[in-house]
């Protein structure tokens, strides 16, 4: 079984339709993907349509953004579409995503800079991505990359900072929507030697799994994370992080298979 479980559409900050996702997928001849959007839920209903047509699996994803003393961001797989608490959640989260994104503006208009307030707030899901497409279709910026480091990134003049879920709070959402929950491109925890204690934080409070393999691991970095997920009796999950034309990475270039034990623990 071939699959891709971290792969972003245009329900957040990704630039392909659920379907075209779904369809990219099919091409490549995956069995199995997960629509994981930033915060929101808004495309797997239609993905998962669109994979019933093409004989693409679906499972039901998101990721949520989370910080404590550092960001975190946490993976949940097939969580409950309809789960009043989580639903709930994503709403208000959604607000906030919203509020942030109009400080911005009006920070970047200190400097003579203006955006289409309209046009982002359309954005189902507005993030820092969509801010710096604008930028960038302005002419303020000639790329993403420039337009986080003078402007979005934490060193940005137009800086705000999110006010977000913690981890503790984002893994207790996804399990009482009856979904599993992993850690998202573990490697930084790695490298700063916090994964253990990231860890042991949270398995009590129901984490699942974590995501050893990714694009930017190179083959020690995967076994390293594998070893740990081992020594926890976590799953070990993978995904392009796929997000369209924003970032240069294709849907199923990790050509990664889940073991047994994550395939049954996902249902895949």
């Amino acid at each position: 079984m071939r699959a891709d479980l971290h792969l972003h559409s245009n329900a957040s900050d990704g630039s392909d339709s659920p379907e075209r996702i779904v369809d990219i997928a099919s091409a490549k001849d995956l069995d199995a993907i997960a629509i994981t959007d930033h915060d929101t839920l808004a495309g797997v209903e239609r993905a998962i349509e669109r994979g019933g047509q093409v004989g693409v699996k679906v499972i039901p994803g998101i990721e949520l953004s989370a910080f404590s003393s550092y960001e975190v961001h946490v993976l949940g797989y097939n969580v409950r579409l309809d789960d009043n608490r989580l639903c709930a959640k994503l709403e208000e989260l959604k607000e906030k995503r919203k509020e942030r994104a109009l400080r911005i503006v009006d920070k970047l208009e200190q400097y003579k800079i203006y955006l289409d307030r309209e046009e982002l707030l359309g954005c189902d899901c507005v993030g820092r991505p969509h801010i710096a497409e604008q930028l960038i279709k302005k002419g303020y910026v000639k790329g993403v990359q420039e337009a986080f480091d003078r402007y979005l990134g934490k060193n940005g003049l137009a800086y705000i900072k999110s006010d977000r879920l913690t981890p503790l709070g984002a893994v207790k959402l996804i399990k009482d929507a009856g979904g599993s929950a992993v850690i998202a491109h573990p490697l930084i925890f790695s490298t700063k030697g916090v994964i253990e204690d990231l860890i042991s934080g949270l398995k009590g409070y129901g984490l699942d799994g974590i995501e050893a393999y990714y694009p930017s691991h190179s083959i020690s970095d995967t076994a390293k994370l594998v070893a740990i997920a081992r020594k926890h009796r976590l799953i070990t999950t993978g995904g392009t992080d796929y997000h369209g034309r924003i970032r240069n990475t294709e849907i199923g270039s990790l050509n990664w298979s889940p073991d047994g034990y994550t395939a049954s623990r996902l249902k895949l």
